[in-house]
C-alpha cells in the first residue's frame, strides 16, 4: 500500500483552527480531564484539499453536523462559518494537498461548551494506477458500528479491525454483522455490481460517504441502484466489487478473504471514469 506520509513534526507545524480562532497546531491540544474526550462524545470528519481547493466541504460539514444531531451534541457552531474556518486554514498555511479535520467534541454536561478544532493531519495518499487497474484485497471482520449512520470518534473497532487488514496485507476490512452481511469497511463504502444493478447496503445500517455519494450521482443512466443486504456467503453470486473514501476514491476489490474475484472490472471503470470527470469539473 503506497502512502505518502507526513512526519509528526511537519504535522505540527504550522496554523490550526479552534472555535474559530487561529491557533499555532501545537497549541491543538486537549486536555486528559475533558469529560467529552473522555467518553469520544465527539464527531469529525476528514475533507481533501486538491490544488489548493476544498472538496466537497458543504457536503462534509452537512455529514459533520448530521452526525452531530444523531447523538445529541450541542453546539452553537454554524455551516457558513465552518466553510470559512476551512478556507482560511488552507489559505493561511498555503495548503496545496492535503488532508484537513474537523473534530468536534461535545460537553456531556449539556453545556454549550463545545470545542471544535480543524487541523492539518497529513499529505494526501496517493496509490499506484496499477491498484486501480487490478484491485486489491480485503478480509472481513465480523463485527459492527454502535451507531453507523453518526462519523463519532468511537474508533477503537475500526482501527482493531484495520490493524488485521494491515497484518494480512490486505488493503481494508470489511465489518460483517451478526446476519453475516457485509455492512462497510472501517474507512470505506461497499459496493456490489450485479447486472445492471449498483448494490449497497441499506443507508440506515451504515456511515453515508461523501465519495459514495458523489458515485450514486455520477452512476446515473449507466447502472440502476438499489440498497439491499450483501450476504457474505453469496459474494460468489456478484460480478464485481469496489469500496469508496476521501482518500481512496474508487477502488476496485480483487479478493474478499481467501475468495478471488474473477473480473475484469469494466464496469468500476465506467465509474472511476465518471468519477475522475466529475472531480475534475469541481476542481477546475
Amino acid at each position: 500500500m503506497a502512502t505518502r506520509k507526513t512526519s509528526k513534526s511537519n504535522a505540527l507545524a504550522g496554523w490550526a483552527i479552534l472555535n474559530g480562532r487561529l491557533i499555532k497546531s501545537r497549541q491543538a491540544n486537549i486536555s486528559i480531564f475533558d469529560k467529552g474526550y473522555f467518553f469520544d462524545f465527539a464527531v469529525y470528519s476528514s475533507i481533501k484539499v486538491v490544488q489548493g481547493k476544498l472538496f466537497f466541504p458543504d457536503y462534509h460539514i452537512e455529514r459533520l453536523m448530521e452526525s452531530a444531531e444523531i447523538i445529541r451534541l450541542e453546539h452553537n457552531f454554524k455551516k457558513e462559518d465552518i466553510k470559512k474556518w476551512l478556507e482560511l486554514l488552507t489559505k493561511k498555511n498555503k495548503i496545496i494537498d492535503a488532508l484537513l479535520r474537523i473534530v468536534l467534541i461535545g460537553d456531556p454536561a449539556g453545556a454549550l461548551s463545545a470545542k471544535l478544532f480543524i487541523i492539518k493531519i497529513a499529505g494526501l495518499t496517493f496509490y499506484p494506477d496499477q491498484i486501480y487497474q487490478q484491485g486489491v484485497k480485503v478480509i472481513t471482520y465480523q463485527s459492527e458500528r454502535r451507531i453507523p449512520g453518526a462519523k463519532t470518534k468511537d474508533l477503537l473497532l475500526s482501527f482493531l479491525a484495520f490493524r488485521k487488514a494491515h497484518e494480512q496485507e490486505a488493503q481494508e476490512a470489511l465489518l460483517v454483522d451478526s446476519q453475516g452481511n457485509i455492512r462497510e469497511g472501517t474507512q470505506s463504502n461497499f459496493f456490489a455490481i450485479k447486472g445492471g444493478y449498483l448494490i449497497t447496503p441499506p443507508k440506515e445500517i451504515v456511515l453515508g460517504g461523501i465519495t459514495k455519494k458523489i458515485v450514486l450521482e455520477v452512476v446515473k443512466g449507466f447502472l440502476e441502484f438499489k440498497e439491499e443486504d450483501i450476504p457474505l456467503s453469496k459474494i460468489k453470486d456478484y460480478e464485481e466489487f469496489f469500496i469508496t473514501s476521501t482518500t481512496r476514491n474508487v477502488m476496485p476489490v480483487k479478493q474478499i478473504d481467501d475468495v478471488d474475484v474473477l473480473s475484469d472490472f469494466l464496469k468500476v471503470r465506467e465509474i472511476q471514469k465518471r468519477f475522475k470527470e466529475y472531480c475534475q469539473q469541481v476542481i477546475s
